[in-house]
């Protein structure tokens, strides 16, 4: 919040039916002004309707899913059509539901909004949640319906080789469903969304005539084209090259090309492009700047969960009115530190260590 903003919640608190009128003359300025702030104020999600309710605690909305991680690691060079010597773990996953977790870590309040099955899984995936302080209130629980899975192997390099998603239960999060949660939506200062939605749910957000800033993570190729035909009503959006020249048709091969594509991007309506480049960084724009911020080589123990870790990192630095350099930043620290070890949500996440890791890698 500005300082002014921080004046009006103040004295609004201390009188909840204060006039704008009376606002102005305590602060000595004009009411046109003290509306405007006000309006800015609702929008954030901390002034919650005309008659100044205030919201105390201000939070993230995270929409999306969440799944069982079935992963396997091989042990040499990965051959196709063939057994290969490795490891297999089981954990609880989903982009959504990373996503959500790591903001909870980074000390920010925390909601999320999911389906799960009422299978072995659902039950302890839910579990796991409410114990991780996430709230999950407004999810649905469903009968008869298998939890979300997602089976990936790992290449002798720690990188993905392939993944197989079975996302759909998510498809009970529908237009209907969410308009019975629409004030969560609504009043949330921030909403984060991942593709595993169908696309009605996400054009009904998209279209929705208050909403926060919405943050897309366009998930994979194929589940990014949902959202190709209206992708400027997001605010910010993260894709992958291969996802931002198939949401954009513009093939990238150089800088320039990564700059058109982002231009195609702004052109459309879309405030803040990020485009993750693997191991070489991102590729940020705004209207007013753009840029490539590399990182170091590191010995990546698992990249699994570092995308999501990203997402959740420009979240944080979009709640804290970051610039989009800085967000970026922030997203890649705390990237790095997911892919250091084998959990898709690392435990070490945390504003300091994020902060910590940035400096001493001087990204």
């Amino acid at each position: 919040m500005t300082e002014r903003e921080k004046q009006i919640i103040n004295l609004i608190k201390e009188n909840p039916l204060i006039t704008q009128e009376e606002i102005a003359a305590t602060l000595n300025c004009a009411r046109t002004s003290i509306a405007v702030h006000i309006s800015n104020l609702m929008k954030k999600g901390i002034i919650l309707g005309k008659k100044y309710i205030i919201n105390e605690d201000p939070y993230i909305l995270t929409i999306g899913g969440t799944n069982v991680d079935i992963q396997g690691k091989s042990y040499s060079t990965f051959v196709r059509y063939d057994s290969n010597p490795g490891s297999v773990t089981i954990s609880f996953g989903g982009v959504g539901k990373n996503i959500a977790e790591n903001i909870n870590k980074l000390g920010i309040n925390s909601k999320f909004v999911t389906a799960l099955g009422d299978d072995i899984y659902g039950k302890n995936i839910k579990e796991y949640l409410n114990n991780q302080n996430l709230d999950i209130s407004d999810s649905l629980f469903l009968k008869n319906q298998q939890t979300s899975m997602y089976v990936s192997i790992l290449n002798d390099d720690k990188e993905m080789e392939m993944a197989v998603s079975s996302t759909d239960i998510c498809k009970n999060i529908t237009p209907e469903f969410l308009e019975t949660i629409r004030k969560k939506i609504t009043n949330a200062k921030l909403l984060v969304l991942d593709t595993n939605l169908e696309e009605e749910a996400l054009r009904y957000i998209a279209f929705l005539r208050r909403k926060p800033n919405l943050i897309l993570d366009t998930v994979s190729t194929k589940k990014s084209l949902k959202v190709k035909e209206f992708i400027g009503r997001f605010h910010t959006i993260k894709p992958n090259k291969l996802e931002a020249e198939i949401l954009s048709g513009i093939t990238i091969y150089s800088n320039d090309d990564l700059e058109r594509a982002g231009e195609y991007f702004l052109h459309k309506g879309v405030k803040k492009v990020l485009i993750s480049l693997g191991a070489k960084g991102v590729f940020y724009m705004t209207q007013d700047k753009q840029g490539i911020i590399k990182i170091p080589r590191i010995n990546t123990v698992s990249s699994t969960g570092a995308g999501d870790a990203f997402v959740a990192g420009l979240a944080y630095g979009e709640y804290n009115d970051y610039d989009i350099e800085e967000a970026s930043k922030f997203g890649l620290g705390a990237a790095i530190l997911t892919s250091l070890n084998e959990k898709t949500v690392s435990d070490h996440i945390s504003v300091k260590n994020v902060e910590n890791i940035i400096k001493e890698m001087e990204i």
